[in-house]
């Protein structure tokens, strides 16, 4: 196990300014562009006041901390500009006055104003003790011509505490004095900054923090792995890009869940990314069981149902199955929408569709409290997306096998079932020939009797269907398509049925190609050998335009190939939005940039075959 201080890495305000600022090398961006408004501001007048927004663990408290630290580090912006950074947890400040008192507080600790606490105090009893105290801490700040800016993190919960009229009388403060500026940050939605009635309605700049990118995450991956000294970090960074982009994706790209996954290559360089995200989903479980606790029953009930449908659902589709009344579930859906735990998906009707807001959340419901199918569901997912972002991958695999192999550092049995596993991927076939003649030297050279027993490719036969794919020749040599036909099953076994019906769509046979396929496609352990060349083969039937007959599959194959295609099924949907205009609506954020991908790769092969 490593040795690194992991909870100092998770909590930001445990670590030191030098380790923080080091170490930040993401939102740099919003960082600049708040720290910029801070120095090229005055405050002569009253300022724009700020409020960051993202779920817990996308940054918002090191962003915070990084812009005070660089404030604190500015010798011409430290002598007229105290930052003061509230503690996360702020369960005191019930009353505005009490925000004044702590701010007081601060100061005494962090500046050279003294005792301004103690003069609040003897104003403790009279009614207006807010306002003088306000009074002092402004008559003190321009005394010693100095400005505050109050860094408060969870500044919603803290907000909420505050009475009506103490929230009009806090914008009085914002709005009439130039001595003071906040910058808050949020985890939740803010209904009264989007309720017209409300004091604070549209009165905060509210920048949104969204997942990383790819780009981002390697950045971060390789800052931490060169701050640690771990050299293997940039290994898996560089050998491995689909298992750390496919964790990216489907966890949303928030920083901590990709601190989480540095944590585990430490530990462990040879996993994968399903694995990577199941000690993911053990550390986060306790933050995510707090969340479901802190919700009524008829609220855990809604949840449970929207969670384990994974895609948006309607308000009628929960009402049925939770049993309900629709203005109970309506009434609960605003209150989740509040909790940023359900997020509204508007239609072009009245019925709008609502999903789990945070994604991540959603997987580790399926994980861990769904069943046997819904964790297969996340697998499906997790390796198609796997595979999808690493063309490599096999490749890369295959050649570690090789080396194995002519070393002589490998078991028989073990040589002999790594290239048995291998053949039955899409892997080039002049890799695959190379696999059998080293495996069956090796084997020979043993004197192993699975010498027997190692698969033999159809080499010609395979290796036009794979020259007419891969160069775009389209015009099959019928002869060929027919040797196929009469192959017996046991040569089936060894040819790709999907290629044969991959070649005849290409050749415009698209009847004969779907019976091909559907033969291959009803069995259900062809998916987990030639899942590249399933998806393959629907992106050309949906660049055929052969929509309905593509459906048409995906809802009548006994093998859920929804929930096995997920992707690829809302690229279809993405295509057939004039008949179904909401079925696409549906689709989670973690599923975008994918579905985003197979669209614009199924676009560029309906030109191709043009």
């Amino acid at each position: 196990m490593s040795r690194i201080n992991f909870p100092k890495i998770y909590n930001p305000a445990n670590q030191s300014a030098e380790e923080l600022i080091n170490n930040f090398v993401v939102r740099t961006k919003i960082f600049r562009d708040i720290y910029d408004d801070i120095k090229n501001s005055e405050m002569e007048y009253p300022e724009q006041h700020y409020i960051i927004q993202g779920i817990r663990g996308q940054g918002k408290t090191t962003l915070l901390l990084r812009i005070a630290y660089e404030i604190k580090n500015d010798n011409e912006l430290n002598q007229r500009i105290i930052p003061i950074i509230f503690n996360e947890e702020q369960y005191h400040i019930s009353r505005l006055f009490k925000l004044w008192e702590t701010t007081a507080e601060y100061l005494e600790e962090s500046s050279d104003i003294k005792g301004l606490f103690k003069k609040m105090q003897e104003f403790e009893n009279d009614d207006d003790y807010e306002h003088r105290c306000f009074q002092l801490l402004e008559n003190t700040l321009k005394k010693h011509k100095r400005k505050v800016i109050l860094f408060i993190d969870n500044i919603d919960e803290m907000l909420n505490k505050f009475s009506k009229r103490e929230h009009q009388r806090l914008r009085e403060v914002f709005v009439e004095s130039a001595e003071l500026r906040v910058i808050g940050a949020s985890s939740v939605s803010l209904e009264f900054h989007y309720d017209y009635g409300k004091p604070f309605y549209q009165f905060f700049r509210m920048p949104q923090l969204k997942g990383l990118t790819t780009d981002e995450t390697k950045i971060l991956l390789l800052k931490l792995g060169a701050h640690y000294k771990i050299d293997r970090v940039r290994d898996i960074v560089e050998s491995q890009p689909g298992r750390i982009e496919a964790l990216r994706r489907i966890t949303g790209g928030v920083i901590r869940t990709i601190v989480l996954l540095f944590e585990i290559f430490v530990d462990d360089e040879n996993g994968n990314a399903f694995f990577d995200l199941e000690k993911i989903l053990d550390n986060v479980t306790p933050m995510y069981k707090h969340r479901m606790d802190k919700l009524s029953a008829q609220q855990q009930e809604i949840v449970d149902f929207v969670a384990l449908r994974w895609d948006a659902v309607s308000t009628k589709e929960i009402a049925k199955k939770t049993r309900l009344e629709s203005k109970a579930v309506s009434a609960q859906l605003k209150q989740l929408e509040k909790f940023n735990i359900i997020e509204k998906q508007r239609t072009n009707t009245k019925n709008h569709l609502y999903r789990i807001y945070e994604r991540f959340f959603n997987i580790w419901y399926l994980m861990r409290l769904g069943r046997k199918w819904d964790v297969k569901r996340v697998r499906f997912l997790v390796e198609f997306l796997e595979t999808w972002c690493d063309e490599n991958e096999l490749e890369n695999r295959a050649k570690i096998h090789l080396g194995a192999i002519k070393r002589g550092g490998i078991y028989q049995k073990h040589a002999f079932i790594m290239t048995e596993a291998l053949l039955r991927t899409p892997l080039k076939k002049d890799l695959q020939n190379q696999l059998i003649a080293e495996t069956k030297m090796y084997l020979n050279k043993s004197r192993s009797e699975l010498c027997e027993d190692l698969s033999l490719p159809d080499f010609e036969l395979e290796q036009a269907a794979d020259n007419a794919c891969n160069l775009g020749d389209y015009d099959i040599d019928n002869r060929k398509i027919d040797q196929y036909k009469v192959k017996d099953e046991a040569d089936f076994n060894k040819l790709d049925l999907l290629s044969l019906s991959i070649i005849l769509l290409l050749n415009n046979q698209i009847d004969i190609a779907c019976q091909v396929a559907q033969e291959y496609l009803i069995k259900s352990e062809s998916y987990a050998k030639f899942s590249e060349n399933i998806s393959l083969f629907f992106q050309v039937l949906i660049a055929k335009k052969q929509y309905h007959l593509t459906l048409k599959i995906f809802n009548e194959n006994p093998n859920k190939l929804k929930d096995r295609f997920k992707p690829v099924y809302y690229a279809l949907m993405s295509f057939m939005q004039k008949e179904y205009p909401n079925e696409y609506k549906k689709m989670g954020t973690e599923l975008s940039q994918t579905v985003e991908e197979i669209i614009k790769r199924i676009n560029k092969l309906e030109k191709d075959m043009e």
